[in-house]
């Protein structure tokens, strides 16, 4: 457990060590990604076990390691070529190979190639050489835990990568998201913002910042960097019209889930009752276009 309040410097595996057990969900903590699950499936969310382990997010997490908390990236991950089972292409695909990683993968331990880390270290140092990232991390505090226990007893936690001392950006918070997606197109960017709801975590964020810290932060910019060579950087920042979207979510989910734990019951909503599905046009804009295509052949 971690107390109340805010914590500088914690490595990723003390704060993911404080975990949700739900055998007893009243203890918490609650954190953005299961107010997140629940809200998209309070059954599923009963039964899950959080994201599975994937090249983006063994990606997205060597890059967060090597940018914000460097010592640790010997204890979080280890290089595949250290099994002396690997095929000859040097994949895990025998019985031996697959035992031998199983065996040595105690504590989350990610495996990556000599490869993945001298990229990942090209895209870090992007980071920092990019006037609009380099002066939002430089001198920032990295890796900030926060929490705060509420009225309803049940302790929020978060990490936050980067609490910027720059002056004009003493008043955000700082989230890395490395991405495959456009960054020279804000249609795909916001896509990613709504599909991965990051402006519940933005929203989420900033009230338990200003609940914890000392100072006050209403702003939230995302460094949105490319998974892809030459791992090309951009910075955005939320308007207020994302925040209040995230507000909104929270206001209206966190109850629901705080009344689900404490009962410790999980309920689809749609079981009692049937509901009115409205036609949504842009599901049968390849309908029409073919029936157009159609009578303008017929003419």
């Amino acid at each position: 457990m971690i107390e109340d309040g805010i914590h500088k410097g914690i490595t990723p595996a003390e704060y993911h060590a404080w975990e949700f057990d739900i055998e007893q969900p009243e203890k918490g903590p609650i954190s953005n990604s299961l107010l997140k699950r629940f809200a998209k499936s309070p059954v599923a969310f009963k039964r899950s076990t959080g994201p599975k382990p994937s090249t983006a997010l063994t990606w997205g997490s060597l890059v967060d390691c090597l940018a914000f908390t460097p010592e640790q990236i010997g204890y979080e991950f280890r290089f595949k070529s250290e099994n002396p089972h690997l095929s000859a292409n040097g994949a895990v695909l025998s019985k031996a190979a697959k035992e031998w990683q199983a065996e040595n993968s105690a504590d989350g331990v990610r495996w990556i190639t000599e490869t993945e880390l001298s990229h990942a270290e090209l895209a870090v140092a992007n980071l920092r050489h990019e006037p609009a990232s380099g002066e939002i991390i430089e001198r920032a505090a990295y890796q900030v835990a926060l929490v705060h226990t509420p009225d309803h007893g049940i302790p929020v936690k978060a990490l936050l990568d980067a609490v910027p001392s720059h002056l004009d950006h003493a008043d955000s918070l700082a989230d890395l998201k490395t991405t495959s997606a456009n960054l020279y197109n804000d249609s795909d960017l916001a896509r990613q913002i709504g599909k991965f709801k990051y402006h519940v975590q933005a929203a989420l964020y900033l009230h338990i910042y200003n609940k914890v810290a000392d100072d006050y932060r209403n702003r939230w910019q995302i460094i949105w960097q490319s998974s892809a060579y030459p791992f090309e950087v951009r910075v955005t920042e939320l308007d207020e019209d994302y925040l209040s979207k995230g507000r909104a979510y929270i206001r209206h989910h966190l109850p629901r889930f705080i009344r689900a734990l404490k009962a410790n019951r999980f309920q689809s909503p749609f079981r009692n009752k049937s509901t009115f599905l409205a036609m949504h046009p842009s599901a049968f804009y390849a309908e029409e276009e073919e029936m157009e295509l159609l009578i303008s052949l017929e003419r």
